[in-house]
């Protein structure tokens, strides 16, 4: 079984065993969760050492490539002057050849490797964005569910205490106000004055009024 089987059958069975459990089940997630984590963590890092190693390989393989030109060049500069040192450097161009041949193979294996450990890495992610939105989900329905249990067992005693406090409340306020009516002061002149505009303004809607019946009337 493989790294990203492994995962998501210790997250499956642990979200699971949450739900078939009377426990906490946010915190049964949340533990999960953390584990896949840090199980992701590893191999993210497992996948940069690949990534690296396979780095190192490609690099081997162009310095093969740069030996092998380099070692042909002097067996042509030294073959006309030299043939035994031309057959040398002949010589360590094939051994070149041979081991970029055996590289390139390598290469080729590893970046399978490595693509296949890219994909499981992003699976693994895959997989605890969608508990985390599972989780975020419970949570929710959670949420609802406390509130509409919380107001479902709210019981009559509750509602007439609540009722009572509200006119005790209401009460205390007017009293409150009417206290605070009494000690303001009466400024007697500015009530007469006020009066007086009162029945101005009323004499004059009556005079309005009076002045329609009259048009009417003609």
């Amino acid at each position: 079984m493989n790294l990203i089987r492994r995962i998501t059958a210790t997250v499956s069975s642990s979200v699971d065993r949450a739900v078939s459990r009377v426990e906490n089940h946010d915190a049964i997630v949340e533990a999960a969760l953390r584990d896949t984590r840090q199980a992701a963590s590893r191999a993210r890092v497992r996948l940069r050492r690949l990534q690296r190693d396979g780095e190192r390989l490609q690099q081997r393989h162009d310095a093969l490539g740069v030996a092998i030109e380099r070692w042909g060049e002097r067996a042509r500069v030294v073959a006309a002057e030299d043939e035994a040192k031309a057959l040398a450097c002949v010589r360590r161009r094939r051994d070149c050849e041979q081991q970029r041949t055996a590289l390139a193979s390598a290469i080729e294996n590893h970046a399978v490797i490595e693509k296949r450990m890219a994909e499981q890495v992003r699976q693994i992610d895959g997989r605890i964005e969608d508990v985390m939105r599972q989780r975020n989900e419970m949570r929710s329905r959670q949420s609802v569910v406390e509130a509409i249990r919380a107001v479902e067992h709210m019981d009559d005693g509750a509602r007439v205490d609540l009722e009572e406090t509200f006119d005790r409340w209401e009460i205390q306020l007017g009293e409150t106000e009417i206290l605070s009516e009494a000690a303001t002061p009466v400024d007697v002149l500015e009530s007469e004055f006020l009066a007086e505009e009162d029945d101005a303004a009323l004499r004059a809607e009556l005079d309005l009024i009076l002045s329609d019946d009259t048009e009417d009337q003609s």
